[in-house]
């Protein structure tokens, strides 16, 4: 189950997802659409940190995540998915494999077909999608980001980049969810979350919270300004 924070995400998928099983439409760029007016009816933005580039065909790991762990929907029942999920269940599978042993630029080549680092982090996308909607475990995350560092080590910048995200979109998550009410609070669960997750020094900057707590989950200005205060 989904932590409440991801409520209106939730609703704003199966929104979508209706309409594709509805044959309304099975085109990717249809769909992606349709999650952007979705989640901007809402007044949400998609998973994100700083970038906003391609934020919304991002978001459809998402989408995969709730349509097949969601509401167990298969390709065999519902072909339409296939084309509209291609690229995610490529992703899937080479997280499947990384955790499985394989090397990760070998798994990423094996299912996504070539190895970029964009395919690669499509693959911890995906895999955070997984987690944060209660659909895998987040030790599973650390040990493909972990694997992924250990064997790729050129990207190590990204890498830092990456978790610093994961790290604030949880914390913000925590905000939203009223888990977190003070500063206090919030330094101690970003420096806990970083230990669990083996990744002491990538802990991010209070602006990126507050970016992600504001764009992705809607938390107040005034909410924000207890939490970050600096007294």
């Amino acid at each position: 189950m989904p932590p409440p924070a991801y409520r209106e995400r939730v609703e704003a998928c199966n929104e979508v997802l209706a309409k594709v099983l509805a044959g309304r439409l099975n085109r990717r760029e249809e769909v992606v659409e349709l999650l952007r007016e979705s989640y901007e009816k809402r007044g949400i933005e998609p998973l994100r940190g700083w970038s906003a580039r391609n934020l919304y065909d991002k978001e459809m790991a998402v989408l995969y995540a709730l349509s097949k762990y969601g509401l167990g929907l298969s390709w065999e029942d519902y072909p339409q998915l296939l084309e509209v999920f291609g690229r995610e269940e490529a992703y899937e599978k080479a997280y499947r494999d990384i955790l499985a042993g394989v090397h990760p630029q070998a798994a990423v080549k094996r299912n996504v077909g070539e190895f970029t680092q964009e395919a690669l982090f499509r693959v911890l996308r995906m895999a955070v999608s997984l987690v944060v909607l209660g659909f895998e475990p987040e030790d599973n995350l650390a040990k493909v980001f972990h694997e992924s560092l250990r064997h790729l080590a050129f990207f190590r910048r990204n890498f830092f980049t990456f978790m610093r995200f994961y790290v604030a979109l949880r914390t913000a998550e925590r905000i939203a969810n009223g888990e977190i009410k003070t500063r206090g609070e919030k330094e101690a669960f970003k420096l806990s979350l970083c230990l669990r997750m083996g990744a002491s020094n990538m802990a991010p900057p209070d602006e990126l919270i507050k970016l992600v707590s504001r764009s992705v989950f809607k938390v107040g200005g005034r909410r924000l300004s207890r939490i970050f205060s600096s007294s």
